[in-house]
Order: structure tokens, then C-alpha cells, then sequence
């Protein structure tokens, strides 16, 4: 915990001596507090406002912020990524189904300046659209999970994805 809050403490300090708004994907408290999967290309996060249970963000390591600006070692990885995703998914969550969302630009809603893939795992029986896009619409409304869910649900994600 005490690392965090150091790491928290030096990436906010760090804000104030930059013009450019933050990207909270390139922040290393960020990355280091969701991340389940890292390799030299993508990293694995575990959303801190999670639509449904096993709500994850694939990213690029390197700040992109549209898709068409990945190369395509970059784009090939991130969907391999993103289907061990869905294997660990499942073994946790017990998923049979996700979505994939990913935005570019502003005018569609994109928040983060850094491309990422949400990966939005469903469960068999999960079929009512409208109670989903109610969620969706919660989850943006509602408070982040607690530290102790999001180191929970990191540490069984990263056991899975081995």
C-alpha cells in the first residue's frame, strides 16, 4: 500500500510540471495498481469501474492515441491479448460471451487519449440489452471498486492468464 500511495504521490506531482493533460494509461501508478498481463507490447488492466464482473481494458504500451496509429505488430498482439483475456475470463467469471468496444476520438466518446480495447465479458442468461446499457450507464456514474476488489480480481486474473 505504501508503494502506491508513493507511486500516486510521484505521478501526481508529475502532473504539475507538464501542459499536457494526463493520459491515465501512462501513468505507472495506474499500471501498476490494474495491471493483471504485461509483456513488451500490451498491457492487461482490470477496470476500475467495471460495467460487468471481469471488465478489462486491453492497451498498447506505447501512447497511441487512435487505432490506425498502432503498427500492426502492435494491433496482431493486442487481439492475442485479448483472447487469452477471454480465457481467463472465463476460468474467473465463468463468461461465455464479451464485447468489444473501442472508440477513436472524442466525438465518439473516446475519454482516454490512448487507444484500449474494453473487453466486457457476459454470462450465459445475460441477455437483456436494456439492463446492460443500464449498467454501462452506471458505471460511469458510480464510484471506482474498492482496492481491496481490484487487488482481488487482479491476482486471480493473473493467475489465470498463466
Amino acid at each position: 500500500m505504501r508503494k502506491l500511495i508513493v507511486l500516486l504521490f510521484m505521478s501526481s506531482a508529475s502532473l504539475f510540471a507538464s501542459n499536457q493533460p494526463p493520459c491515465a494509461f501512462c501513468d505507472a501508478a495506474v499500471l501498476e495498481y490494474q495491471h493483471f498481463y504485461e509483456d513488451d507490447l500490451v498491457i492487461g488492466l482490470y477496470t476500475h469501474k467495471p460495467t460487468m464482473p471481469g471488465h478489462c481494458l486491453i492497451i498498447p504500451k506505447r501512447h497511441v492515441e487512435r487505432f490506425e496509429m498502432l503498427s500492426d505488430e502492435e494491433s496482431l498482439r493486442m487481439f492475442q491479448v485479448i483472447k487469452k483475456t477471454d480465457v481467463a475470463a472465463q476460468k474467473v467469471f465463468g463468461t461465455s460471451a464479451y464485447l468489444l468496444l473501442q472508440k477513436n476520438g472524442h466525438e465518439v466518446g473516446q475519454t482516454v487519449p490512448h487507444v484500449h480495447f474494453h473487453y466486457i465479458p457476459r454470462k450465459a442468461g445475460d441477455s437483456s440489452v436494456v439492463v446492460f446499457l443500464f449498467k454501462m450507464f452506471l458505471s460511469n456514474v458510480k464510484g471506482p471498486i474498492s482496492p481491496e476488489e481490484m487487488h482481488e480480481t487482479v491476482e486471480k486474473l493473473k493467475v489465470a492468464m498463466e
